[in-house]
């Protein structure tokens, strides 16, 4: 899918963030459901789009990325990543804490391991200090937060759940 996506100038990043807008819109046009409630989070690939989402979209919020944030330097460029991790030209744009610095000032937590081999912890913490940095300048410091879990790539829901049960 992915190549056949870049024949026509896509990616499947791209693709799955304009899947997840137009999940939004569809939430926000039906009665029944609460809009003003939309959180997202995802773990890996899931995670990026969830970031490029909610960098596009305000009403998404919280905002909870596992097993993603990194510097692109560290982990996209430096280790082979599955294909819907690439998105052509985004690093002329900025890394990837100028991404989730769209976020600010909304509610944006930041979760991983502290082994993982494909988003490594020193990459994440250089990135997550440059976050920080975007949203203190929102006057949001308190808005986005790091948890760093003890292992290597999976999902860490003491992470994740409790800012989203909190925020949402």
């Amino acid at each position: 899918m992915q190549k056949i996506s870049q024949l026509f100038g896509r990616t499947l990043a791209g693709e799955r963030t304009w899947d997840v807008l137009r999940l939004v819109d569809f939430v926000e046009n039906e009665e029944i459901l609460d809009d003003s409630r939309i959180a997202i989070t995802g773990h890996s690939g899931g995670a990026a789009v969830s970031m490029f989402a909610a960098a596009l979209d305000e009403r998404l919020s919280p905002v909870a990325l596992n097993a993603y944030f990194c510097t692109f330097k560290d982990s996209i460029i430096a280790i082979d990543h599955c294909e819907c991790n690439y998105v052509p030209g985004i690093f002329r744009l900025g890394e990837m804490w100028d991404i989730a610095g769209a976020i600010a000032p909304r509610q944006l937590t930041i979760a991983t391991g502290d082994e993982d081999p494909i988003f490594p912890i020193n990459g994440t913490k250089r990135a997550f200090s440059r976050l920080e940095q975007i949203y203190l300048n929102a006057g949001a410091e308190d808005a986005c937060e790091l948890f760093v879990g003890s292992g290597a790539h999976r999902y860490y829901p003491k992470g994740v759940w409790p800012t989203i049960e909190k925020h949402l």
